[in-house]
């Protein structure tokens, strides 16, 4: 009798240490930090979401993302609001959340509103980045930074400031909403590199085009009406560059009024081979796309590396700071290079 229970001891001691030893097999919570929820492997749903379709710069961004879509098994969509409004960008990703996409991939109007809609969306699971316009970073996961706010707004600042070497001239900004993330950081960065470096600047007005060519217009030819000291027209978006080398032109000021800011070039390109525009500022659209892409698959996937860089595929390796993905410094663009390229 002794015998067999000694047996049955052995028998359960065995079976608790083979136990013990499947389970430590497995990763832990802290090993994995998806908690098990990874999606590697399977195809994902990705919403690209940008401030407004119908704009070329979106578009060009889009082709880009959809290009590398198929081969990362991505389900991907491309949508968002008709124009600037972030109630309408609520409800769209309220819509999303309930149809259980995978990554929803933003371009924020504004930084704020977003917020309870995207924090709502983690806490169901779903991953959130944005990409060319950021929200709270508590409302997301990573940012895909086409460039950083010092080096938008010190080389427009550089810019204006080398054309007028040796002159005071009185500056004027085009921008787009009061609220849009971009603008408010950009802005800020000229202005620091203004009163920092380029002390030969001086702003005296911020007008806005709320995203409408129209708007743009408008308001570009206001600024010349009532300043008629201004030199420089900065404009750091694609609506508002072209509007205001439209209005330079329409009232005889091409070559007297300098014109600069951030656009994509097929908007502009006319405006630069009529001597309007002479420079200008982007990155690559298209690679922002694809970027924000690699971006949603690693972090479905629970692969995104938390420093150091992140290698994208083929485009490479990019860097990471805190929790943004940097694609790089701007591009500036003149009459020599703009036909390069087709966005």
């Amino acid at each position: 009798m002794s015998k067999k229970m000694g047996l049955v001891s052995f028998i359960l001691v065995l079976c608790l240490v083979m136990a013990g030893c499947n389970s430590s097999a497995k990763p832990s919570d802290t090993e994995n930090p998806d908690n098990g929820q990874s999606k590697a492997n399977e195809k994902i749903k990705v919403v690209m979401m940008p401030k407004a379709i119908g704009n070329s710069y979106f578009a060009a961004a889009a082709a880009g993302a959809e290009e590398v879509s198929a081969g990362l098994n991505i389900n991907f969509n491309f949508n968002g609001p008709t124009t600037l409004n972030a109630s309408q960008q609520v409800s769209m990703i309220n819509g999303y959340i309930a149809q259980n996409y995978d990554v929803l991939a933003i371009s924020a109007v504004d930084p704020t509103s977003l917020v309870p809609a995207l924090k709502e969306a983690k806490n169901k699971g779903i991953k959130v980045i944005t990409w060319d316009s950021d929200v709270e970073p508590e409302a997301r996961d990573y940012y895909v930074n086409a460039a950083t706010s010092e080096g938008i707004g010190s080389t427009l600042a550089k810019l204006a400031s080398e054309k007028f070497a040796g002159q005071n001239v009185d500056v004027a900004i085009l921008t787009s909403t009061p609220t849009d993330p971009n603008q408010i950081e950009w802005i800020g960065s000229i202005k620091k590199a203004i009163e920092e470096q380029y002390t030969n600047l001086n702003i005296v007005t911020t007008q806005y085009d709320n995203g409408e060519p129209a708007t743009g217009l408008a308001a570009a030819s206001d600024i010349l009406k009532a300043y008629p000291n201004v030199k420089v027209i900065i404009a750091p978006t694609s609506i508002g560059l072209p509007s205001a080398a439209e209005a330079v032109e329409k009232t005889g000021k091409s070559g007297e009024v300098y014109v600069t800011g951030l656009a994509n070039p097929a908007v502009v390109k006319q405006y630069v081979h009529s001597g309007t525009i002479e420079q200008f500022v982007l990155w690559d659209v298209k690679t922002l796309g694809k970027l924000a892409m690699y971006v949603a698959r690693a972090v479905a996937d629970g692969t995104m590396p938390t420093s150091g860089t992140f290698k994208a595929g083929d485009l490479g390796e990019f860097e990471i700071v805190g929790d943004n993905i940097m694609l790089g410094l701007p591009f500036v663009y003149d009459k020599n290079n703009v036909d390069e390229f087709d966005y």
